[in-house]
């Protein structure tokens, strides 16, 4: 089962307690779900997506949206032991699995947005690492401003050439 978020919508002036947002769950590559939520605290709202090839026979899409339902309740816990008031972690749920994934799609997007203005490099500087940003120069390419930074710091990573994947984990800790 590989599920996948794609066309969020998010609309930052009606996010209260909770992402406003819309966007299509594709299961196996097909279009599943539309899920969405206004953003004032309410849970998510699931439901089929029409180009889904599950509506055309009676009650498949709805046996899939339970077998998807007990497969984030089959895994681990999340969170076990990390706050006192729940010791035991919380139960995964595919409206948590939505949340994630707008919540890398916003930091995907200000990731890319800050890359268009900056050089993020990871420096260690005292034996602990930290992260400046240096800003871009119209006119200049970015390929020199990098090798001044390298030039200048022993150990550095540039944050801007590393892989997609790898590049938003590091973002995520700045």
């Amino acid at each position: 089962m590989n599920l996948e978020m794609k066309s969020i919508k998010y609309f930052e002036a009606n996010s209260e307690e909770t992402y406003d947002y819309r966007a299509v769950v594709y299961l196996d590559g097909k279009p599943f779900a539309d899920v969405s939520n206004d953003g004032h605290g309410g849970s998510d709202r699931v439901n089929h997506h029409d180009k889904s090839p599950l509506i055309k026979v009676k009650g498949a899409w709805s046996k899939k949206f339970q077998e998807i339902e007990e497969y984030f309740a089959s895994l681990p816990k999340t969170d076990v032991g990390k706050y006192d008031w729940c010791p035991e972690g919380f139960d995964q749920k595919f409206e948590y699995w939505c949340h994630e994934q707008v919540e890398n799609f916003l930091h995907k997007r200000n990731m890319k947005k800050e890359f268009n203005k900056y050089v993020i490099a990871k420096l260690k500087e005292d034996g602990e690492f930290r992260f400046s940003f240096f800003k871009k120069t119209k006119g200049q390419p970015d390929w020199l401003l990098k090798e001044a930074i390298k030039n200048k710091y022993e150990d550095v990573t540039i944050v801007n050439d590393l892989p997609e994947a790898e590049a938003l984990e590091v973002w995520r800790t700045t």
